[in-house]
């Protein structure tokens, strides 16, 4: 068995592309006074945010709920096979813990790349993406392949790819159209329930005297959870801060998973038109979760073909979408936002912006305004020709 600080200075400097030295870094720890030691986490890292990250309790809920789906005779008389089956499915949904980890590494470092490129074992196939033999061209060439991939390891290729400055090209029988929405002003307007929501974890949870109206929620809306937390408490420490964000978090999603907040006018009538021609797509600066409430709560959940959120990847909202585009297949979008954020977030992903007006903010320029959500089919058949 490797040591960590073995593992990683190979992981980190012999084996990793030029283009994400410095940049991206791996986190095992064990909790050692746990049962053998075997209890911890395991983390990647990318310009200091964790991107990926599992631990063994997670882990081993998901490896038993997969072996147990067997039936009782097969697991007692195929219980190795099964149990390894089971393994690899679990590392597949991106759930894997310190073993899982070093394992995958032993696997990698005793092999070529081409053999770790086409490894049953995700986490191998996720060094072998990250790996400077793997040269641009093959990059280019994994892309049809990457189509299929978990969406975790999808996320590594992306990073790769902009690592290395490569255009995200789709393939052909694969190109499609489509709208990728911001949430909050856009799609719903949650503000009244998340001001209640942390008003109340602030009031009854802490000793903080801060209480925040609609209007302060409109401002802070859009905005990654780092800086609404300098924002709403700007003379405590960083680490105060986040932490109470955190558990106004938690309450939120207790809050709202009982409190549905309004749609906005016409939505569902909207989306089902749009979604005969378009992939519909959310990206937001959301935690992970966020999204999720708003889907089973809408009832047509079923029109978007996939979501992202920052708090999911920890990568930038325009990073994100071009993630989402990536992994769908989409060659050409547009993003609509009420916000001059999602206006820079489209910039950044290279894709036109269509300005919700009807939302909590202004912007600078935009491809199309709309006085309302009806207003997008006709802008979207402008703009997506």
């Amino acid at each position: 068995m490797y040591r960590f600080s073995d593992m990683r200075k190979k992981l980190e400097t012999e084996y990793l592309a030029e283009s994400l030295r410095g940049r991206l870094t791996y986190f095992v720890t064990n909790y050692h006074s746990t049962h053998d030691g075997d209890e911890g986490r395991v983390a990647i890292r990318l310009d200091g945010k964790e991107i990926l990250k599992s631990n063994y309790f997670d882990r081993m809920a998901l490896h038993w709920r997969y072996y147990c789906e067997n039936p009782p005779e097969a697991r007692e008389t195929d219980h190795t096979a099964l149990w390894n089956a089971a393994r690899l499915k679990t590392l597949q949904d991106g759930e894997f813990y310190q073993r899982d980890f070093y394992r995958a590494f032993a696997e990698f470092d005793a092999q070529s790349i081409t053999e770790s490129l086409a490894s049953e074992n995700a986490l191998v196939r996720m060094f072998a993406l990250l790996d400077r033999r793997t040269g641009k061209r093959t990059l280019e060439k994994r892309r049809p392949a990457m189509q299929n991939a978990p969406q975790w390891l999808q996320m590594i290729y992306f990073i790769r790819l902009e690592a290395e400055h490569l255009p995200v090209i789709i393939t052909e029988n694969r190109m499609k159209k489509g709208i990728l929405f911001d949430l909050d002003g856009t799609l719903w307007d949650s503000s009244a329930e998340v001001t209640e929501a942390w008003n109340t974890c602030l009031r009854e949870k802490t000793d903080r005297p801060e209480q925040f109206t609609v209007a302060d929620m409109h401002r802070f809306m859009g905005k990654t959870l780092d800086v609404i937390a300098a924002m709403m408490f700007p003379a405590l420490p960083q680490e105060e801060q986040l932490r109470l964000i955190a558990m106004c978090e938690d309450t939120e999603q207790e809050y709202l998973t009982a409190h549905p907040a309004p749609l906005m006018p016409d939505s569902r009538a909207v989306l089902q038109a749009l979604a005969q021609e378009y992939a519909l797509g959310i990206v937001s600066n959301c935690q992970e979760g966020y999204i999720e409430i708003y889907l089973n709560q809408c009832g047509f959940a079923g029109l978007f073909c996939d979501f992202e959120s920052a708090g999911k990847t920890g990568l930038s909202k325009g990073q994100n979408i071009r993630l989402v585009m990536e992994r769908q297949g989409i060659s050409d979008c547009i993003y609509v936002g009420d916000t001059q954020g999602d206006a820079d977030a489209a910039k950044e992903a290279g894709v036109p912006f269509v300005h919700a007006a009807y939302g909590f903010g202004k912007v600078d320029a935009c491809a199309a305004a709309l006085a309302s959500l009806k207003d997008l089919p006709s802008a979207a058949a402008r703009l997506l020709k």
